[in-house]
Parts: structure tokens; sequence; C-alpha cells
């Protein structure tokens, strides 16, 4: 008998008989054999349940006819009062047939009759305690592999899924539950093309896993770009490898897929060449190149607005070291531009000292952040701005200016290639100041007869 670690070789059985001879005679032909066989006695029903409380046993030999409880009212406590799956074999001399289908309903492992031969008897006994057992043990056993498998495969960080021949899913881990959108209980028994919803990228074609295993009769990896639709109807990008799952003799009887979510990096690369389109464009760009600080203004504003998806972008410029102005600003929902605000660093000291020290300042919650605490009344909240990503104009290491996108509605998770971007284009604001050659060529704060302007833009608070 196989016995894992940690496991008794010996059988433990608690025999339960009001009969004393019995109970006697029983434990010494049970612990004769060499089935190494342990056990302990007692003629009371009410203290077998006590025994089983406060000791461990691998079965339960019990008559049926006793004076405290019968062996099947025995046998009902442990299955229904107290959920115990313990074997158990009701050893009686009654030959009813009724009360072998009662102990069967009720959850016996076995039944079987007093009498006769002794040596015959007893042995058939010692038999169906080995037997029972060994099946109880390896039913543990293979719990216990399937438990160990499951905090292994849940551990993975990729997403695994395995079906059996049919195609039809037998188990996941809690990565594929997660990137899927589908629970166990939900995912078992559907077929793997409906939890795995896969779509070519590129010809927006339905993908069915089983059959690309079928086709290539071994290891399959899917084509970058690939889609996997989840329950909700949501668009992941995986990148995935799926196998047959073979039997020694060669026989497929299932397939499984090993996949990661990869949507954050592959937006990400597709984030980053489209701020580089947008960069190279500014950089090619007639009106940026052609030398007018005041023309190229709109396209930079546009470029930012766009390219970062927010309501707002502008471009301010210090018109001494303590006032920032505003030389051009971008509504997108209303398509236009406007100048002249001005923002000066005595109001506003925290804002300005954190660009002062900030290559580029991303403000996910501008409700908490203490950088703009103090624009939060006078402008922010009028505007209904929740998030800000500004970056600083730097001409000889010096800020001369900052360009400033503003988001609105729920706070925003500025990412990494989004400040990068925000950086970039302040670079591209300082070439296009340096390509303006002389003062006539920049947006002044007054027109030629000296006034000011009165365009509506960010108010001083």
């Amino acid at each position: 008998m196989d016995v894992i670690e940690g496991e008794s070789s010996a059988i433990r059985v608690l025999y339960v008989d009001d009969d004393e001879g019995l109970l006697a005679l029983t434990k010494r032909f049970l612990e004769s054999s060499d089935d190494g066989i342990e056990v302990e006695t007692t003629d009371s029903p009410r203290r077998a349940l006590r025994l089983l409380e406060s000791e461990s046993f691998d079965a339960v030999v019990s008559d049926y006819q006793m004076p405290e409880m019968s062996g099947l009212e025995l046998l009902s406590e442990l299955r229904d009062g107290r959920d115990s799956g313990i074997p158990f074999v009701i050893f009686t001399g009654r030959s009813r047939e009724e009360v072998a289908i009662e102990a069967l309903n009720l959850g016996a492992d076995s039944y079987l009759q007093k009498g006769g031969d002794p040596t015959a008897q007893y042995g058939v006994l010692r038999q169906t305690l080995v037997r029972i057992t060994e099946h109880r043990r390896a039913e543990r056993r293979l719990r216990e592999r399937e438990a160990y498998l499951r905090v292994t495969l849940d551990s993975i960080a990729e997403g695994v899924v395995a079906t059996d021949a049919d195609g039809t899913v037998v188990q996941l881990n809690r990565t594929a539950e997660e990137i899927t959108g589908y629970d166990a209980e939900a995912a078992v028994g559907k077929q793997l093309s409906d939890v795995l919803h896969l779509v070519d990228g590129a010809t927006g074609e339905r993908i069915d896993p089983v059959r690309r295993v079928a086709d290539a009769d071994g290891p399959v990896e899917l084509a970058a770009g690939t889609k996997l639709v989840t329950s909700d109807g949501d668009e992941r990008y995986i990148e995935d490898s799926m196998s047959p799952i073979r039997t020694d003799d060669g026989s497929v009887e299932g397939v499984v897929a090993v996949f990661r979510d990869v949507t954050e990096a592959y937006r990400e690369r597709e984030r980053r060449e489209r701020q580089q389109r947008a960069l190279i464009d500014l950089a090619t760009d007639e009106t940026v190149i052609a030398g007018s600080f005041e023309d190229a203004l709109p396209r930079i504003t546009e470029t930012m607005a766009t390219v970062l998806d927010v309501e707002r972008a502008s471009v301010w410029l210090f018109d001494d070291a303590e006032t920032l102005r505003c030389v051009d600003q971008y509504d997108r929902s209303s398509g236009e531009h406007n100048a002249g605000t001005t923002l000066t660093a005595s109001n506003y000291p925290s804002y300005f000292a954190a660009l002062e020290t900030n290559r580029a300042l991303g403000v996910d919650d501008v409700r908490t952040d203490p950088a703009t605490a103090e624009l939060r009344d006078g402008y922010l909240e009028q505007k209904d701005i929740t998030s800000l990503l500004d970056a600083t104009v730097r001409s000889g290491g010096e800020v001369v200016g900052v360009v400033c996108h503003e988001h609105v509605g729920e706070p925003r998770r500025w990412r990494s290639d989004e400040r990068r971007f925000a950086a970039e284009v302040a670079d591209n604001v300082v070439i296009a100041l340096m390509r303006a050659t002389d003062v006539d060529a920049l947006p002044t704060s007054a027109d030629e007869d000296g006034t000011d302007e009165t365009r509506p833009g960010r108010d001083e608070g």
C-alpha cells in the first residue's frame, strides 16, 4: 500500500459491538494479519462518537443492532450530524436486504454479514478494510495533489487554461480568471474558444485555439497583436502559446493555453509611436520651422491636446522672473485659441516652486496635490479640471516657460511616456523660440497702442 509522507502505514480501525466476546475475537483476527491493522474496540456507540472526536481512525466497523443506538443511527450521526466521510462498514448477523439497502443509502462503504467460517469471514472483513482505506487514502492524495496544483497555478503570473480532448475547459487559474473575466465556476464546462475569445489583431478574424493546435499537431504561438475579448466585451492584447496535452502513448487528451496580458505595454507602444509621429510632424512642419513663433503656437498646442487627449493645452512664457503669461491656449471643445492670462509667483508660490524643481509636473488629482492647491478655487474647479500635466520650457538651464495639459472629468494617472512627451514638446517650444529672430516675432502682452489684451484665459484667482 502506497503511503504519503507523514501518513502512517498502519490502518487504525474502530470496532463498535455490544458483544464483548466478538470485540476481542475480531480484534485478535484482524491484528494477526500482515496488513498492519490496529483495532480499537468499544461496546458503546456513544463512546465511539467521543473517540472519533479525540482520535484519528481510518475506518469504523459497527454492529447493526445495539442498545444505545443502532449501527445505522451511528452512521447517520457521522454522515449527516458531523459531516464525516470516514469509511464505514456495517458488520452484522442480521441478513435483511432492507438493512443493507438503507446502510448503503446512508453512505456505508460496505455491508458484511457475520457467521460461517471465522477465517473466511474475517478474511473478507480484512480485505474490505484494506480496500476502502487504500481507496480513501488515494482520494486524499489526489485532493492534496489537486490543491497543490491549484496553489502552484494560482502563483503563476501567466493565465493558464486546460481542456479535455473535446476542447471543454476543465481548469483555469486565478490569473486566467482575471484576464478573461470568467471565474472558474462559470468557465469550466465551456468550450475553450468561448472562454478564450481570440481575435486576429490585423484581420479581425476569430481564432479557434483548439483548431490551431490540431492543425499544427504541436505547440502554437499566436501572432503579435492578438486580442482577447473578455466576458464583458472588453478587448485585451495578449501573448499566447498553446500546446496539446498528450498521454504516454502520444494521443491528445486536451489543450493547455498559457497567456499573459500585454495590453498596457502594447498601448504604451502605440501611444509612443503616435507621440513620435507627432514630434516628427512638428519638427518638419513649415509653420513651426518658418521662424514665426506666433504662427507656430497654434500648431503646437493643437498637437499637444490631440496626442494626449486633453480638453485644453497651452504654452506659457515668463515675462519676468515673477510672471507667467499664456501665449496660446487651445480648447478642443470649442476649437478656439486664446491668450493673455498671467500668473504671478507671489500668488501661487507652491506651484511656481514645483515648476522650478520638476522637468515634468504630472498631477493626477489636483484636489489632493499640494502643488496645485493654490490654483484649485480660482481656476481648476471652475473649469472642472481634475488632472494637470505641465512641462517646463528651459533655455540655458533656466525655466523660461511652461507647456500645460488640462484634463477634465475623472482624475487621470499620467503615464511615464506621456510625461516624457510633454517634456519633448517643451523642447520643441525652445527650438521655435530660438528660431524667432526678433522681438516682433514673439507674442506680447500688449498690442501696438500699448493696451493690455483682454482675451479670456486662466485667471489669477
